[in-house]
């Protein structure tokens, strides 16, 4: 997971209004044409420029959507495939990491909304025995809990075990099940409920539960619920419907080398990155969220964002089931970014501004691709906040 700093960017940034006034004319008509003629229509950041001179050896390709109701920006810059040179298009399939962490929240709340699970209803409800004595304080843990990161359970992410494990083992798959591993038998952060820490490790249980209700992958239920009402024809669960469509290659720097990760991350079904999707499905996506009365009601929203549900996080920051939330200017704004090996992404949505912004980079970890991908994700904050 990439950390977001999201606050210094939406607040820090410089917001310049300059006031022409004009004097002189006879008639308040005559004072309307010479303004007409003296003060020029706004230019439209040149959001192209922005991305393409942030291609370099360790950031390969980029994609950048800016919708807001005055004008859309889409574009894309670099190469998909560093072999063939191959041209990135705007239309290309991203892993997008924890950015998909929504999706598994919608789903949940979709469940409960249905009568087929409770959030509120403890761990030992759905999992093993077995399982969850390796895990402090799990007979207390609460679904919702796990989806909005107040259980206090460790988060395996936070060591490179699994990275090394990956690669000394590309043509393992695993599966919520085998991530779990990584965190069992390690203390917990604090009491359920008593405070917020992200942990991947909640949205792999969660997947598990979902699953157990379900009775099968919860990709199958994601899809008929999620995917296909918003025909999201770009997007895919990753590891379950591989075949579907073509995912880009994702570069990773390792030992100062560069290694196409793409087969590697399609070896991984995981809940807690679960998803692979362009530009504009994750925009249409989280538009609907908020806009659409025919995919969701009143009442899943506020399953997944109501009082119940959000918890402040370390940063002040709210996070529901599968999103950040915060205020800007009264309004709210939803955003949740994603890092696996090879692809890095981020998903705005202001609300009162209908207004979205989703960026893409087919890099990873490296101090170059962070700096690069931080630079536009913060550049094209300021210009869409500005007023």
């Amino acid at each position: 997971m990439i950390t977001n700093k999201i606050k210094s960017a939406l607040f820090g940034a410089t917001v310049s209004v300059l006031l022409t006034a004009c004097g002189g004319s006879s008639s308040p008509k005559e004072a309307q044409e010479q303004a007409k003629v003296i003060v020029p229509e706004p230019v439209a950041f040149d959001y192209q420029s922005l991305i393409d001179n942030k291609i370099s050896s360790d950031v390969p390709g980029i994609i950048l959507l800016v919708n807001t109701p005055k004008r859309e920006f889409i574009g894309s810059a670099g190469v998909s495939d560093i072999n063939n040179q191959t041209p990135m298009q705007t239309t290309d399939t991203f892993h997008i990491a924890s950015t998909g962490k929504v999706f598994i929240g919608l789903l949940a709340a979709q469940l409960h909304e249905d009568g087929l699970l409770n959030l509120d209803d403890t761990l030992d409800t759905w999992l093993p025995s077995d399982l969850l004595s390796q895990i402090q304080y799990s007979d207390q843990i609460t679904l919702r809990q796990l989806l909005n990161h107040s259980s206090g359970i460790y988060d395996y992410g936070e060591t490179d075990k699994w990275k090394e494990d990956a690669l000394a083992n590309p043509e393992q798959e695993k599966g919520n099940a085998e991530l779990v591993q990584y965190a069992l038998n390690m203390p917990a952060e604090f009491e359920p409920g008593k405070g917020w820490h992200y942990s991947n490790t909640n949205y792999n249980l969660a997947g598990m539960i979902l699953d157990t209700v379900l009775g099968s992958q919860n990709a199958y239920e994601m899809r008929d619920r999620i995917l296909s009402p918003l025909s999201l024809e770009d997007t895919f669960s990753v590891g379950v419907e591989n075949n579907m469509i073509e995912l880009i290659p994702g570069y990773e720097t390792i030992n100062g080398q560069l290694f196409n990760t793409k087969d590697l991350n399609l070896k991984y079904t995981s809940a807690a990155a679960p998803i692979a999707s362009s530009v504009s499905d994750v925009a249409h996506f989280t538009r609907s969220l908020f806009k659409d009365p025919d995919f969701i009601n009143d009442d899943i929203r506020n399953l997944m964002w109501g009082n119940d549900s959000l918890v402040k996080d370390t940063d002040n920051e709210d996070y529901g089931l599968g999103m950040y939330q915060l205020k800007h200017k009264g309004g709210n704004v939803y955003f949740h970014s994603g890092g696996n090996p090879g692809y890095s992404s981020e998903n705005f949505y202001f609300e009162d501004q209908d207004t979205s912004i989703v960026l893409f980079l087919n890099c990873g970890g490296s101090d170059e691709c962070l700096t690069s991908f931080r630079a536009i994700r913060d550049k094209v904050i300021e210009q869409v906040t500005k007023s």
